[in-house]
């Protein structure tokens, strides 16, 4: 879908600003979900697609790394590290919780892939269209306002914030977990991450980080333009490869 950033000329009042890309959300996705699962998958067809997620990276959250260094507010930086923290293991700092892509190996393990084949995979080169989104998604991360990089995040995990999404999600993953106890999987181990991205978990921080950082940053017509086209952008490239 072809979308246009608006040109202000002053800039909107902060939470304004957030329900305007809310309507870009609505309006491109249509009301579906940002990313999408396929429903009545079999064990081996969940298993391919992890595979395909697997190849060409380790699925680590390093773009929040480069928020982290380009943040100029001392406050900010620290609620960045703490995300940091949370991407990539509560355990590094005497937490139990693991790295959220621990958590999704985790579950390609319960789907039947091996710690071997996984590894095997990331070592591979990734797929033409994974290499430029993603070359694109670590662009925009160190090249934006820093603002505009932190806030990029509300595409994903903003999508929490809409309302009925934490009853919408918490429906889904009971639906997931009847799928994996009919596969006779670890459902604890299998379903982990989804519990980790639910409304009620860090993601619900997160997302409110995220949404607080526009409010508060994002303030003039420059950089809620620049703000817009990277909503745009994210909704059109990184949508399309989600799990």
């Amino acid at each position: 879908m072809a979308m246009t950033v608006s040109k202000p000329s002053q800039a909107l009042p902060g939470e304004a600003f957030l329900d305007q890309l809310e309507e870009v959300r609505s309006e491109f996705l249509d009301g579906k979900p940002f990313r999408q699962r396929k429903r009545g998958a079999t064990k081996e067809e969940l298993a391919e697609a992890k595979r395909r997620k697997h190849l060409g990276g380790d699925g680590n959250h390093r773009f929040e790394g480069e928020r982290y260094l380009n943040c100029a507010e001392r406050p900010v930086r620290r609620m960045q590290l703490r995300k940091l923290i949370d991407e990539g293991g509560q355990d590094s700092v005497g937490a139990p919780m693991p790295s959220h892509p621990r958590l999704d190996k985790w579950n390609s393990i319960e789907m039947g892939l091996t710690e071997e084949e996984i590894l095997e995979f990331e070592k591979r080169d990734a797929s033409p269209e994974s290499l430029i989104i993603s070359g694109w998604w670590f662009g925009l991360q160190r090249d934006s306002h820093w603002a505009v990089a932190i806030g990029s995040s509300l595409v994903g995990e903003g999508e929490k914030r809409l309302p009925g999404a934490a009853e919408k999600y918490l429906a889904q993953i009971e639906e997931r977990k009847k799928e994996y106890e009919a596969m006779g999987v670890n459902v604890q181990r299998a379903i982990q991450l989804d519990l980790e991205h639910a409304p009620t978990g860090v993601d619900a921080e997160h997302a409110e980080f995220g949404a607080n950082v526009v409010r508060q940053f994002v303030d003039t017509p420059e950089l809620q333009e620049e703000m817009e086209r990277a909503f745009i952008l994210t909704l059109q490239g990184r949508g399309s490869r989600g799990f």
